[in-house]
């Protein structure tokens, strides 16, 4: 668990200095990979579980959402904890196949980054629609 919580820790400082340096399409396109070799080596040097990594990692941004947004934090949070979940179980399982964390790591990135995409154009189509 408490590797969950450093990798979010450590996340949350560098999102933080990669959203004002490069902007929002920095969320898409960087801070998936950011995330996932965070979460990933963080488990591994604690010599904890990957899947539990992510998915208390996903919690916290989860506690995240639902502090952020009244209307909309409970989905966004539960979004979180599910698609965290789901990125720990692709690394895990690449790398139990593989011997590679890397070669997980950078699959569930990819599937990050496509989640990401497709939920900021799911949000905005939604603001034209307002």
């Amino acid at each position: 668990m408490g590797a969950g919580l450093v990798a979010a820790l450590l996340a949350w400082g560098l999102n933080v200095l990669i959203v004002k340096g490069g902007g929002e399409r920095c969320i898409i396109w960087v801070i998936p990979w950011l995330e996932e070799f965070i979460k990933t080596g963080t488990a591994l040097l604690l010599r904890t579980s990957i899947p539990l990594t992510h998915g208390v990692f996903g919690l916290v941004e989860a506690v995240h959402d639902y502090l952020s947004s009244r209307r909309l934090g409970f989905w966004a949070g539960l979004a979180s904890v599910l698609s965290h979940w789901f990125f720990g179980q692709i690394t895990q399982y690449l790398f139990s196949q593989t011997g590679y964390w890397l070669l997980g790591a950078g699959a569930a990135a990819l599937v990050h980054v496509s989640w990401n995409l497709a939920i900021t154009r799911l949000f905005a189509s939604l603001q034209r629609i307002k």
